[in-house]
């Protein structure tokens, strides 16, 4: 006989471990008790010494579906006269920082209650249980129980409570239980703010809206999507003009995993992300080519799907005999995600003609995730929000201090370490609203909060304009930390270091993006860097040229365009755009001209993602993007690959000790194509081609000169599905050991983690 104390840490609240606990507990006839704590879950266990083991096994390598176990020690105690194993009322010790659980989608079990007219729960949009349903965005404070969401004003009936109190019950002490009798309620407001159906009505007349033409708000798990039937062209472009979203891609959602795969390429891997408790926005390739899909995903092979994750989203396709929705974010264009009735009826009002709205407070607002998987089957996250955030990562070293990170002005994350642990928060967008400012404020005191955290150190992007680095610098909060500024692409790099358990060694970092503040002042963004987590010493990157304009060129990329072919060709430039860039005004290019030969305004740059700008806009393919990426997106999609084809010839040149990517004959060749009418899709594959030529090349070169063979991939630009396979696909054949992001995004989604590394090893 034997007594032990287990403690247990990672997602393990709000996924029934408790439950599964005292389930295997009855089952090995032992006696003690569980319960949560704000640093995880206690188990003491008094059995023989064989059940113990088995007991203590079972739950460390076979835990519940969705927890997560990072965590685990077991060490012996006294023995105790107990009888019974319990489970006890949570208590407040505070020691480590605990998981909040994401939100979950909606499992087979209560998704067949919510259809089956015989159970109790027949068309209940809020049916849940253990193995499923909201978590963060219900969470005010931890640890996860009823009393700590904001289910807490929904009082169990006597049926609920009988379940949440039976061991043998999916819902037993399901935090969120509820029922039609008991729980929140569904209601359906029109444009003039009148309630005109209410509970399962609701969603059935809302669901005949929407397949009639109309636009409907509909209030979900982390905010409102602005819906519309995707098979009507009229909806949809009504959708576009009165979100003001000109062009970016919408997602869709979709009845079920069959409707999917009738109208886009669905591999098993793909499917099972689409399927997954995480439920993200799953970018796939279309194979029926309809005319509505011209205008939800515009230019581009790709569709973003999602399934419906909520009972609230498999009513609407049921009441509605939908197949397919658009589900964008309901927001007012470049705003964050609506997730209060007032606020959304407020500011969505020109945009909906109707609301189906609830009464279930959420308490964090939290846009779905996007990512794609990898001809490899790895994934590739573009935005990590619902179902991926909050979730820690085990970090490779021990944190000296309670770092905060603030992150960029662009896709923003923030990010807080402490000891072992990194919390990296759900996607905020860009911060160039005060809405999302404010909402960026409020969300970082939420998290700080509920995880009992005070940071000694923030840490910020070094870009002196960057409002994230005016925040980190003000007061607004924290004032008592230590601030440390880190520099942008050694961020994104250590991000990735941290992700993939890399402790304080040097790598080759590759760090491709648009743009990033520089050591020089610099915009940089195609950085080849020796870096460890302290320091970084910048090794090669492309030949700068100018941004005529500075920001303006970014939208306006037949700018950056022209720059490239003035610094390739000098005063034939003029003569040449004439011939490629037929859409612009002679006046407008002689003016782009004077001001790069007299430097007015065009900061010098050598981001990756300006090249992609400038050879699609050379190609034909956009003068003027209308959001960030676009250009480089129609540049893949238009990618017509042939294998007999080496790429562009191009030169690497020593300046001061550093390569220099000389990219003037690419651009030549290039010019030289489009003259002679070579299709637009073997100029996409040549310039691709050549990129992953000379970053293999520059890596050799490296290497040789540093011995160092790991290479970091991070930055916007390991998007690109070509490029981020063909370079680690090369690289590995090489002999070098490739490390990618895997878990968090490589856009700038990422590097409030990095910062937050590098903080800790400045300090």
């Amino acid at each position: 006989m034997k007594r032990v104390k287990i403690f247990v840490s990672g997602i393990v609240q709000g996924v029934g471990f408790r439950p599964y606990v005292y389930r295997l507990a009855k089952k090995y006839n032992i006696c003690g008790f569980v319960k949560n704590t704000i640093d995880g879950v206690i188990i003491e266990a008094q059995g023989h010494d064989t059940s113990i083991e088995a007991f203590s096994s079972l739950i460390k390598e076979k835990p519940p579906a969705l927890a997560k176990i990072k965590l685990f020690t077991v060490q012996p105690v006294s023995l105790k006269d107990e009888k019974v194993f319990r489970i006890e009322k949570s208590n407040g010790s505070k020691q480590y920082m605990i998981e909040i659980p994401p939100d979950f989608a909606i499992c087979p079990e209560c998704r067949k209650e919510i259809l089956d007219e015989k159970d109790r729960r027949y068309h209940y949009p809020f049916t849940n249980c253990v193995n499923c349903g909201p978590r963060f965005t219900v969470i005010k404070r931890l640890p996860y129980d009823r009393k700590n969401t904001t289910m807490n004003e929904f009082k169990m009936c006597p049926e609920c409570k009988e379940e949440y109190f039976d061991p043998e019950s999916r819902r037993f002490h399901a935090q969120t239980n509820c029922c039609e009798k008991c729980g929140p309620q569904m209601f359906l407001v029109n444009g003039a703010g009148k309630v005109i159906a209410e509970k399962y009505s609701a969603i059935e007349y809302a669901g005949k809206l929407l397949q009639q033409g109309s636009i409907v708000a509909v209030k979900g798990i982390g905010g409102f999507h602005l819906a519309c039937n995707a098979f009507s062209l009229h909806s949809v472009r009504k959708l576009r003009e009165r979100k003001n979203r000109e062009e970016k891609p919408f997602a869709v959602m979709v009845r079920s995993i069959e409707t999917a795969k009738k109208y886009c390429k669905v591999t098993q891997e793909e499917e099972k992300y689409l399927t997954s408790s995480s439920a993200p926005i799953v970018l796939v390739e279309k194979i029926v080519n309809i005319d509505a899909f011209d205008v939800i995903a515009p230019d581009n092979k790709y569709l973003g799907i999602m399934l419906p994750y909520s009972g609230i989203h498999v009513l609407l396709f049921e009441a509605g005999l939908l197949e397919m929705l658009v589900m964008t974010s309901g927001n007012i264009s470049d705003q964050p995600i609506c997730f209060d009735n007032e606020s959304a009826f407020r500011k969505l009002n020109n945009i909906a003609d109707f609301f189906l709205m609830h009464d279930r407070e959420i308490f964090s607002g939290c846009d779905d995730s996007v990512m794609r998987v990898l001809p490899d089957k790895s994934p590739l996250i573009i935005r990590r929000s619902r179902g991926f955030s909050p979730e820690s990562m085990k970090i490779p070293f021990f944190a000296k201090k309670t770092i905060f990170a603030c992150g960029g002005d662009m896709k923003n994350t923030f990010s807080f370490m402490k000891e072992h642990l990194l919390y990296t928060g759900h996607h905020m967008g860009d911060l160039d609203e005060p809405s999302t400012i404010d909402a960026y404020v409020r969300s970082v005191k939420k998290y700080a909060n509920i995880l009992k955290l005070e940071p000694e150190i923030v840490a910020y992007d070094a870009h002196p304009d960057y409002l994230s680095s005016g925040l980190a610098t003000s007061d607004e909060f924290f004032k008592n930390a230590v601030r440390i500024p880190v520099f942008h692409h050694h961020a994104h790099i250590c991000s990735c270091m941290v992700e993939n358990g890399i402790e304080d060694e040097q790598v080759i970092g590759l760090a491709f993006d648009g743009t990033g503040y520089g050591q020089d002042g610099s915009l940089w963004g195609s950085e080849f860097l020796l870096c460890d987590y302290r320091t970084f010493q910048r090794l090669a990157h492309l030949r700068y040229v100018k941004l005529p304009g500075g920001e303006k060129a970014i939208k306006e990329i037949w700018r950056i365009a022209f720059s490239y072919l003035f610094d390739a060709f000098e005063n034939d430039a003029f003569s040449i755009s004439k011939k490629i860039l037929k859409k612009i005004d002679d006046g407008k290019i002689e003016i782009l001209k004077t001001m790069i030969e007299k430097n007015l305004n065009s900061p010098y740059s050598c981001g990756l993602g300006r090249f992609f700008d400038a050879v699609s806009c050379l190609c034909g393919l956009k003068m003027n993007v209308n959001y960030e990426g676009q250009a480089a997106i129609q540049l893949e999609s238009a990618m017509k690959q042939n294998a007999s084809s080496s790429g562009y010839d191009y030169e690497i040149k020593n300046e001061a000790g550093i390569l220099i990517i000389d990219h003037r004959k690419i651009i030549s060749s290039i010019v030289n194509d489009i003259i002679n009418g070579t299709e637009t899709g073997e100029i996409s594959f040549k310039f691709h081609r050549t990129v992953v030529n000379f970053v293999i090349q520059v890596c050799k070169i490296l290497r040789e000169k540093t011995g160092v063979s790991k290479v970091v991939l991070s930055g916007g630009c390991f998007q690109n599905v070509f490029l981020s396979l063909h370079i680690k696909n090369e690289l590995e054949k090489n002999g070098f050991i490739v490390y990618s992001h895997k878990t968090l995004p490589p856009n700038d989604a990422c590097i409030s983690a990095g910062q937050c590394a590098v903080a800790n090893f400045l300090i």
